[in-house]
């Protein structure tokens, strides 16, 4: 049994640990769907090594230093634990309406997660973002609101909206939504929302397709008044932004302002309004909050061992002088 342990608490093995844990760290970054074995693996193994290190060592134990390596297998298991629970994903949100947990792509999760994101929900509100020279993003405020709240919440790309431990933040992707409505001749008029390529990123390229209840394809171009100011500061911010949408159908051409109808063959299409959407990432992960506090015991557990180190090593004062 002490063989096993001394084996288990070997430097070697927590060398080949350290090596794996950095071989699963690389390869999670740079190939997406790799397994999350290949990080938590490598963590079971070094919290195997550790823990067996600490009952075949009693120094390892002892005060401080003791403290400081319990908290370091409570950071290791909690990472791993992390791994197995969490979420990465992104969604994008128009203006007007409410999350549809079913747009939501999933890029990373867990095994242990589960599917609670299915039950999200919020209502994308109006949002801002300002520009510094050479179009550099700086800040971003987005309304959303909740269930039953009569004042909305703000939310950036550091400012998170938490829904059951879910975490919204702002991203760099983001757009215009005209809103039209089309009225086919003795029916009920049909809204839509045109979903445009980001801007400014996009700027070149805000056009789209959309097909009529009638089935015919009808083309959309988004031209914006005003150009990207590439030296000056401004802010983006879709309801008062002014443009023209251009819709091309059957060969023709037509150009429409906020609140402008054309007749086309059998309908009328209407362009009501300029909305936007926003584009979030999501994170989940539980184990963030319990670490920070697990690595600062870990930090008081050393500065405690070597609080008595130093004094240990401190020299006495000399016969008859002041303490």
């Amino acid at each position: 049994m002490k063989q096993m342990l001394r084996t288990l608490a070997s430097n070697r093995l927590m060398m080949a640990g350290f090596a794996l844990l950095a071989v699963g760290t690389v390869a999670s970054y740079k190939l997406p769907g790799v397994p999350v074995a290949v990080l938590v693996a490598p963590l079971a193994l070094l919290a195997v090594n550790l823990a067996a290190a600490i009952a075949a060592r009693p120094a390892l134990r002892r005060g401080g230093l003791g403290v400081f390596h319990v908290c370091l297998l409570a950071l290791m298991l909690l990472a791993g634990w992390g791994r197995l629970v969490h979420l990465d994903g992104r969604v994008e949100v128009t203006e007007g309406t409410v999350l549809d947990p079913a747009q939501i792509e999933v890029t990373a999760q867990g095994p242990w997660h589960g599917d609670a994101w299915r039950l999200l929900g919020f209502q994308q509100g109006l949002w801002e973002v300002d520009y510094a020279p050479r179009v550099w993003r700086t800040h971003t405020r987005s309304q959303v609101w909740l269930p039953g709240e009569r004042a909305p919440l703000v939310v950036g790309d550091d400012t998170p909206l938490v829904l059951d431990g879910y975490r919204f933040y702002t991203t760099s992707n983001k757009g215009f939504a005209p809103v039209i409505t089309w009225q086919a001749e003795g029916a009920e008029p049909v809204s839509g929302v045109l979903h445009m390529p980001s801007y400014p990123a996009l700027e070149w390229k805000q056009e789209q397709a959309w097909q009529a209840p009638d089935g015919r394809e009808l083309r959309f171009w988004l031209k914006v008044d005003a150009k990207v100011p590439p030296d000056a500061r401004w802010t983006l911010a879709p309801q008062s932004t002014p443009a023209v949408l251009a819709v091309s159908l059957d060969g023709q051409r037509h150009e429409l302002r906020a609140g402008q109808s054309v007749q086309l063959r059998g309908a009328t299409l209407r362009f009501d309004r300029l909305n936007g959407w926003m584009g979030y990432k999501i994170f989940y992960d539980p184990t963030l909050i319990p670490m920070l506090l697990v690595a600062l015991a870990g930090v008081a557990g050393l500065a405690w061992h070597l609080w008595h180190r130093v004094g240990a090593l401190a020299p006495a004062p000399a016969e008859g002088a002041p303490a």
